[in-house]
């Protein structure tokens, strides 16, 4: 049986890096949404 961590080392560099973009702009996102939320609650 197969180990979970060999399938992530079998993938291209471009699609991890592609992965690792996308949770750092969502994270960005949901962050900035955050921060207009409350600034909108304070104000």
């Amino acid at each position: 049986m197969d180990e979970p961590g060999r399938e992530a080392e079998r993938r291209p560099l471009w699609q991890r890096l592609a992965w690792l973009a996308a949770i750092w702009i969502a994270s960005v996102a949901v962050l900035g949404a955050v921060a207009w939320v409350l600034r909108l609650w304070i104000t």
